[in-house]
């Protein structure tokens, strides 16, 4: 019952005297009660004043929880004399070792770390190239790099002061020639995440610079952060996603976050985009622009994986159609004996998901490898399709690019015959011209 709902006439005690008094009237915002006492005294109480006949009140009880939750945050800074320090917490869902390589990507420094336009690594090498990749580093301490806090600054000396892989990474970064600031980042790994804490601190007369306008910036580094590190949801069951969204349909069919990755960096780098854009994962769409960039920069592109086939593909003969159960036995039982090739071309989602959960139950001792059915198993069906020569394909190619038709030359994978068909379409339509 709200302590607004009081009959007027209940009896009370006043806590301060011990006196007894009866309720007259109830005020509100703020609310007060005009209590009158046996000797006929009228004041004015609060609700914590006064203890009303028949009413209960329970007094708040705060229980925090037993572990982290996504909403774990907050950041403050202090400044004593020549001394300033910063401490950021915020939680993530992800994996230390997801979480941990975004961190120890310096490359990506410039996109989460506030007063970081650039940064490079310190190499001593003859080549361009590796002058600007971070490749080409070791992680350990001492190792040195350099950033660049504006366009208009030149470049300050930075260095890893110590590295626990997983657990901790110190920095001592310098974004003015007046301090330098030690940067303690730790990962603390919990079952449904990893609690991230960030401390700063800079000693010395001009130290206090490196609070300037604090809660505006720096105080959302990690946030930042957490906006670009993959999610992992910890909420999903042994039993995999109903939707049959498993790890291979989530990635497009690659076996591989980095795999996915990879391939479309290449694909950016042929100047097909539209497939980056297509991408439904933003933390995965964000890394492989940034891949683009660097790629661009550097003129270093990873290795492209070979892209997955899609669709169905027909595994066995069989007179009749094979039913879920038995197709799922059949993959299961070739992905147990190392061939996944099944698996993956089981075109209904959600048995290809009740496929995977099965065999990662099996590999942890929750169930029992099903038995294989006794079905003919038959040769690979092989397309009756005569192949295209490369005599053939190169003047298709180049009556297709004349007619404007560029999409099947720039999705060639073989670089050097792209270019000799390009260079021919460009002289065709010269001579047309």
């Amino acid at each position: 019952m709200s302590l607004h709902q009081v009959d007027l006439g209940t009896t009370c005690k006043v806590l301060s005297t011990g006196e007894d008094g009866t309720l007259k009237k109830i005020f509100y915002y703020p609310t007060r009660y005009e209590v009158e006492t046996a000797d006929g005294r009228v004041n004015h109480y609060t609700s914590h004043e006064i203890k009303l006949s028949g009413v209960t009140r329970r007094s708040p009880n705060y229980q925090s929880p037993e572990f982290p939750t996504p909403e774990t945050y907050f950041a403050n800074a202090s400044y004593t004399p020549f001394i300033a320090e910063c401490h950021i917490q915020r939680f993530f869902s992800t994996t230390p070792n997801i979480l941990w390589r975004t961190i120890t990507s310096f490359e990506l420094l410039n996109v989460w770390m506030p007063r970081v336009q650039r940064a490079l690594p310190v190499v001593e090498t003859d080549r361009y190239v590796t002058q600007y990749s971070f490749d080409r580093i070791e992680l350990n301490a001492g190792t040195l790099f350099k950033i660049r806090p504006f366009s208009l600054s030149h470049y300050f000396n930075c260095k890893i002061v110590s590295i626990e892989k997983e657990k901790e990474l110190v920095l001592e970064m310098r974004f003015s020639p007046l301090y330098t600031e030690q940067m303690t980042i730790s990962l603390d790994s919990h079952d449904n995440g990893v609690l991230v804490n960030y401390k700063k601190q800079s000693k010395g007369f001009f130290s206090f610079l490196s609070l300037f306008r604090f809660y505006n910036r720096e105080a959302h580094t990690l946030t930042t952060l957490e906006s670009i590190v993959p999610k992992v949801d910890y909420n999903q069951s042994d039993e995999g996603d109903e939707s049959g969204q498993s790890a291979a349909s989530q990635f497009d069919g690659f076996e591989s976050r980095e795999d996915y990755i990879a391939y479309a960096i290449n694909m950016g780098m042929e100047g097909n985009m539209d497939f980056i854009n297509n991408i439904l994962e933003k933390p995965i769409r964000g890394m492989a622009k940034a891949g683009v960039v660097k790629a661009k920069r550097t003129g270093v592109t990873p290795p492209k994986p070979k892209k997955p086939e899609g669709g169905a593909t027909q595994l066995f003969d069989s007179p009749v159609e094979l039913s879920s159960d038995d197709l799922i036995a059949i993959a299961v039982n070739k992905a147990l004996d190392g061939d996944k090739e099944y698996i993956n071309g089981i075109e209904n989602k959600a048995t290809r998901g009740k496929a995977k959960a099965l065999v990662v139950k099996i590999n942890r001792g929750k169930s029992e490898r099903p038995p294989m059915p006794e079905i003919q198993k038959a040769q690979p069906i092989t397309d009756a399709v005569p192949q295209e020569t490369e005599e053939k394909l190169i003047n298709r190619l180049i009556g297709d690019g004349v007619a404007g038709n560029m999409d099947e030359i720039n999705a060639l994978e073989n670089k050097v015959l792209r270019g000799k068909i390009k260079s021919a379409v460009v002289k065709a339509k010269r001579a047309k011209s």
